[in-house]
């Protein structure tokens, strides 16, 4: 799984950058299907209003799909093990989120994304210490 420790100083700048250029391209209606065709699988073994939604969204908006996946609509209730679900998902998935996080090591064909979304919630903080005036700051 990629967590937030897992950026150099220069990636983390990168994705900054991007994610105000995505930002900017939303407010002023300007297409950015960067994600066409991709489809992201989510798989939930509790409810998330915020991932669930920020994802959900997100692929939207970047023209690709978000499957919501409850975990007690799989096979995984009737004993399917962490290899046959990073099989499976490897094959019909571009990518995958687990929430809560577990990694499904080498079995997996496709990147899976950490639980929290806690890279995402680091960006999105980031994104407002930059764009928060220093005096709306908490003291």
């Amino acid at each position: 799984m990629i967590g937030d420790l897992d950026f150099t100083r220069e990636e983390v700048e990168t994705v900054l950058d991007v994610a105000f250029d995505l930002k900017r391209k939303r407010a002023l209606n300007e297409p950015h299907p960067y994600l066409r065709d991709k489809v992201l699988a989510m798989l939930f073994f509790f409810s998330s209003t915020r991932t669930r939604g920020s994802f959900e969204a997100g692929m939207a908006q970047l023209g690709g799909h978000g499957a919501f996946i409850e975990s007690k609509s799989t096979q995984i209730s009737h004993g399917d093990t962490p290899k046959e679900i990073g099989e499976i998902f490897g094959r019909y998935y571009d990518e995958w989120h687990r929430h809560p996080p577990r990694g499904l090591g080498h079995w997996q064909r496709v990147p899976e994304r950490g639980g929290q979304s806690q890279p995402c919630a680091g960006i999105e903080h980031a994104m407002r210490h930059f764009t928060t005036p220093s005096s709306a700051w908490p003291t």
